[in-house]
């Protein structure tokens, strides 16, 4: 099959007019109608986007209530309707012009933002791509009025009309007048799950307001005010579900004028996807990558691979420390320290799901509770001398004094697991003092089963236990503590490693050099374009150097820090734990495993193993009960 093609040479040469109708072209202002449609272009990308606008407004004016009506996924019709201030008859035809607003009125209110809106493109903006309708009642009037507009075919006089105090917008045929933004939005299936999504976070955020959505006349979503901590957990169950109130921790940590609150998910408490994932800054929805990786990194070797936690975080500061003028939407922020904030959120996060079980006054983690136990009594005495324990295998056990090495400790340090192991006439006095008071979180040992589980008794009822995963963790976090004091050796390279590297990685690195010292990374310019690698930290001799210090550079460059040595080192160390800890089917005797339950209640997330498993569940009395139907 032939077909005709043509060459360069047969193009048309351009000709003087076609470059001036190309380039030289009159500058001339736009048509208000055109101005308002590209701004809408910004503001209003589908129906959510309006929805959004709208609610902003509501909860801006101060309203309680909020009902929100979609029809055939917003295309069709959204109505929003609150209780709030309302609007004067003589702003209302100002409210829907251009950058006009009642919440900015200087430069220093822009630089210390504190409503949901501010810029003033909203109604404009999607009173010119749809038929509007403004209804209104203001607090102080005895009287409503409506104000109608379609597109750019202008406004109608402002009409009398019956509205109880508050305003109701109503938004119907969206795109009706650009067919090529309309053509953009998807099924009407589709268009209502971004509102639902929407107005679930907008719930979510604020407690103190009642709001209802429905759809095609059908109550989709309905949550009243919670007023106490009882209301607001059957709040956070209908939006978040049960699961989640059940397996999640309450965070609250606050230092200087920054404040961290809300709900962070037990680690195995975990998803596939991220979409139990929510932050909110002063209020304000907001999707981070900053925020979203310090989250992230706390939850860091606590979680099973290639999951996700779930969490609703709300982070206050100052105004004026926070930047919200940065996105069309609003929905990206900026802060005056990010840095800061970021060590904060990961730091107070961290803390949270890394808990030991025996934790004064802390939530119990169940690794994968049957029966989430509130603030448990334990007594620390029972736990302090096994801080040191490490080794089990030491009875009858040919590897009783097993040294666990790694070839990346080429500087000649080895682990000894059996080195620290505890007196067990001094444990058995303070266990005996221990069973004077109360009982510890996990109890007391009672059986092993197949050489794999332990049964242990503690106030609730029955506790199970992995052995092996659980003192893999106990290695593990040791191993880290050593690896914390020993960091700063490096191991010189017999053949030094030459990096090629962008200018703006080569800049990154001279802005952090001091950061990669301190890990253990000896670095020098090595030509324009290059790094030359002479010594690294010992333990990863035997790394990809390469991609690694690719991987670093990055992270500096997006957060300020990076986690790539650490997790690189605590992969090694986690596999050295692996082969170092108690393996399956060795008998224990009640000591020993009583000396591991102590040891799991002092140890910072033995919840769970190095990969994320669980290490421990509890059934209640209630749960024991209702297997064998008793009281039934």
């Amino acid at each position: 099959m032939q077909t005709e093609t043509s060459s360069l040479s047969d193009m048309p040469e351009p000709t003087e007019m076609n470059v001036s109708n190309s380039f030289d072209k009159e500058i001339a202002l736009l048509p208000n109608y055109l101005a308002d449609q590209i701004a809408a272009g910004e503001v209003v990308e589908r129906p959510a986007s309006v929805v959004k606008e709208l609610l902003e407004n509501a909860l801006d004016s101060g309203a309680t209530q909020v009902d929100i009506y979609i029809e055939e996924g917003g295309e069709k019709r959204i109505t929003v309707v609150d209780n709030g201030c309302g609007i004067r008859k003589e702003q209302m035809m100002l409210a829907v012009s251009r950058h006009a607003t009642s919440k900015i009125a200087s430069y220093d209110d822009l630089t210390a933002v504190s409503t949901l809106g501010f810029r003033g493109e909203a109604l404009a903006s999607i009173s010119s791509v749809s038929r509007f309708t403004l209804t209104s009642c203001h607090h102080q009037s005895k009287h409503a009025w409506k104000l109608s507009g379609e597109g750019e075919s202008g406004w109608q006089e402002v009409q009398p009309t019956a509205h109880p105090q508050g305003t109701c917008i109503e938004v119907c045929d969206l795109f009706f007048n650009t067919p090529a933004r309309k053509k953009f939005l998807r099924s009407a299936r589709t268009e209502f799950s971004h509102i639902d999504q929407l107005v679930k976070r907008v719930m979510l955020s604020r407690p103190d307001v009642s709001m209802k959505l429905v759809h095609n006349n059908s109550v989709v979503r309905q949550v009243q005010v919670a007023q106490d901590l009882a209301a607001l957990k059957v709040r956070l169950k209908h939006l978040m579900g049960a699961p989640f109130v059940d397996q999640s921790f309450s965070v609250d940590f606050e230092a200087q004028d920054i404040r961290l609150s809300g709900w962070a998910g037990y680690p195995t408490f975990n998803r596939a996807q991220t979409d139990m994932q929510y932050l909110f800054v002063n209020g304000r929805i907001v999707r981070d990558r900053l925020l979203s990786y310090a989250v992230k990194q706390a939850y860091a070797d606590v979680l099973y691979h290639g999951r996700h936690p779930a969490y609703l975080l709300f982070i206050e500061m100052p105004f004026d420390l926070v930047d919200v003028n940065v996105h069309p939407a609003k929905y990206e922020v900026r802060f005056a320290n990010g840095r800061w904030v970021y060590d904060f959120l990961r730091r107070s996060v961290r803390e949270i799901v890394t808990k030991p079980v025996g934790n004064v006054g802390g939530a119990s983690s169940p690794g994968k509770s049957l029966n989430i136990a509130g603030d448990m009594n334990h007594n620390e005495q029972a736990y302090q001398a096994s801080m040191a324990f490490q080794s089990y295998d030491n009875a009858s056990d040919s590897q009783s004094n097993m040294t666990v090495s790694e070839p990346g400790l080429s500087y000649g340090q080895t682990v000894d697991v059996s080195k620290l192991q505890p007196s067990y006439d001094a444990f058995e006095k303070i266990e005996q003092d221990a069973r004077s008071s109360s009982s510890p979180v996990l109890g007391y040992a009672k059986a092993q089963i197949k050489g794999v589980f332990i049964l242990a008794e503690n106030e609730q009822g029955l506790v199970l236990v992995d052995m092996h995963a659980a003192h893999e963790r106990i290695v593990y976090e040791r191993m880290k503590t050593q690896w914390q004091k020993d960091r700063l050796i490096s191991q010189p390279l017999l053949v030094p490693i030459v990096i090629a590297m962008e200018t703006s990685q080569l800049k990154t690195w001279q802005s952090f050099e001091p950061e990669f010292q301190r890990l253990g990374f000896e670095m020098e310019p090595f030509g324009p374009e290059q790094l030359k690698v002479t010594a690294v930290p010992a333990l990863l001799a035997k790394s990809d150097v390469t991609n690694l210090i690719h991987d670093m550079i990055a992270d500096f460059a997006v957060v300020g820090e990076s986690q790539a040595v650490e997790e690189k080192i605590n992969a090694i160390l986690s596999t050295m734990a692996c082969h170092g800890s108690v393996r399956a089917h060795r008998q224990l005797t009640l000591e020993e495993m009583n000396a591991l339950l102590r040891d799991m209640e002092a140890t910072d997330a033995s919840s769970q193993c190095n990969h994320g498993r669980p290490t421990w569940v509890q059934l209640s009395m209630e749960q024991l009960d209702g297997l064998f139907m008793r009281g039934q």
